[in-house]
C-alpha cells in the first residue's frame, strides 16, 4: 500500500505503507560502484533501501541528474520473464539501480526498457522476487512501468500518480466516475438546499484505504494543490501536508495474519537540486540529506540510518 506523485516540475514524493519494517536506510552509491550491463553505474544516486550482498536494493531513489523512481506493490499483476528471449535480463529488485545508474532522465529510461525484459531472479538466496511497478520522473514528464502476463508496457503518465494494483489502465479509467468532483462548493442543487458547509464539491472523494481509491484522492489533491511557491521551505512542508491525508494509521487495515499496516515513511525528493527529505511513522520531524553532501571519500556504498524516535520541542526552550 504505497502512493507516489509528482509535484510540477521540481518535486516527487512517495509513501511506502507495510506491516513490517525492512531495516531501511538512505543509501548512497557514488559513481562506479557498482557492475551494470556492460559497465559501471554513470551517475551517482541515492534513495531508500537496503544493502544485500554488496548492492543496493532500492525501495526509490533519485540520481545526480534528478531522475527519480519509486517501486510499488503490484500483486496479481506482475509476471517476469524467466526466460529472456529478447534483451538483457534485469532482476526487478535491481531495475531501479540501473535505471538511476545508467539513464539522465525519463527519455533514455523509455530507451533502456525497449532493450530489457525484467526476470523473477531472486533479490537475494532467501528472498523471492517482489510484485512489483514503477512510477519513474524528471522535470518533464513520468511514466509508469508494468511488467505484466503480455508484456513489458510503458505507459505516459501525464496525471503523475502512482498507488499499488490494479494496473494504471484501470486506475486511470476509474478517475471518470469521479469527473465531477470539485475543491468549490456547486453552484446548484437539485434540492434548491445551499450548501451548509465548505469542501461539499468534494463529497464522493473515497477516503478509504484501498489502493483504487488513494490513487483517486491523490489525483484530486494533486491537482487542485496551489502552485508551489518557489521558497523551498514552505514547498517541501506543504508536499508533506498533502501526503498526510493519504498515510495509514496504525490499526486501520490489518492484513489476512492480523498485522497492522501503517505508513512506514514519506519521501519528498528535491529534482532539481538532487535530495531526500523524510519523516517516518516513529519521526514526524523531516530529515534532509542532498547528494552533493556526500564526500567521495567516505565510500562508494553506504547507508545513512533514519532517527527513529519523535523529537517534541519543548516551546519554552530557546
Amino acid at each position: 500500500m504505497c502512493t507516489a506523485i509528482k509535484f510540477g516540475k521540481r518535486f516527487f514524493g512517495r509513501s511506502l505503507d507495510f506491516e513490517k519494517s525492512f531495516g531501511e536506510e538512505l543509501v548512497i552509491v557514488k559513481r562506479g560502484a557498482i557492475r551494470l550491463l556492460d559497465s559501471e553505474n554513470r551517475y551517482a544516486m541515492m534513495g531508500v533501501g537496503v544493502i544485500s550482498s554488496g548492492e543496493p536494493l532500492f525501495f526509490d531513489g533519485v540520481n545526480e541528474w534528478g531522475l527519480c523512481c519509486a517501486a510499488l506493490n503490484f500483486p496479481g499483476y506482475a509476471v517476469y520473464s524467466d526466460n529472456c528471449n529478447e534483451g538483457t535480463a534485469i532482476p526487478s529488485s535491481k531495475l531501479i539501480s540501473f535505471a538511476l545508474g545508467l539513464c539522465r532522465s525519463v527519455g533514455e529510461v523509455r530507451e533502456m526498457l525497449g532493450k530489457i525484459c525484467i526476470s523473477g531472479e531472486f533479490a537475494d538466496e532467501k528472498t523471492p522476487p517482489t510484485p512489483l511497478h514503477w512510477m519513474f520522473a524528471d522535470g518533464r514528464e513520468a511514466i509508469t512501468v508494468e511488467s505484466v502476463k503480455e508484456g513489458l508496457r510503458v505507459y505516459e503518465n501525464s496525471i503523475g500518480v502512482l498507488t499499488n494494483a490494479p494496473d494504471f489502465n484501470y486506475h486511470m479509467t476509474r478517475l471518470a466516475d469521479f469527473s465531477a468532483l470539485q475543491a468549490e462548493n456547486p453552484d446548484r442543487c437539485f434540492t434548491h438546499s445551499p450548501p451548509y458547509s465548505r469542501g461539499m464539491g468534494a463529497i464522493g472523494l473515497p477516503g478509504d484505504f484501498s489502493s483504487s481509491s488513494r490513487f483517486v484522492r491523490a489525483t484530486f489533491i494533486k491537482e487542485n494543490m496551489r502552485e508551489v511557491s518557489g521558497e523551498k521551505s514552505s514547498d517541501i512542508s506543504r508536499l508533506f501536508g498533502a501526503f498526510s491525508s493519504l498515510e495509514v494509521p496504525l490499526g486501520c487495515v490489518l492484513t489476512d495474519e492480523g498485522e497492522s499496516v501503517l505508513t512506514r515513511y514519506t519521501a519528498v525528493i528535491d529534482m532539481k537540486s538532487p535530495a531526500y527529505y523524510l519523516t517516518t511513522t516513529s519521526c514526524r520531524t523531516v530529515m534532509r540529506l542532498e547528494l552533493s553532501d556526500i564526500d567521495e571519500d567516505k565510500g562508494k556504498i553506504y547507508s545513512v540510518p533514519f532517527y527513529r524516535e519523535e523529537m517534541i520541542l519543548s516551546l519554552l526552550d530557546k
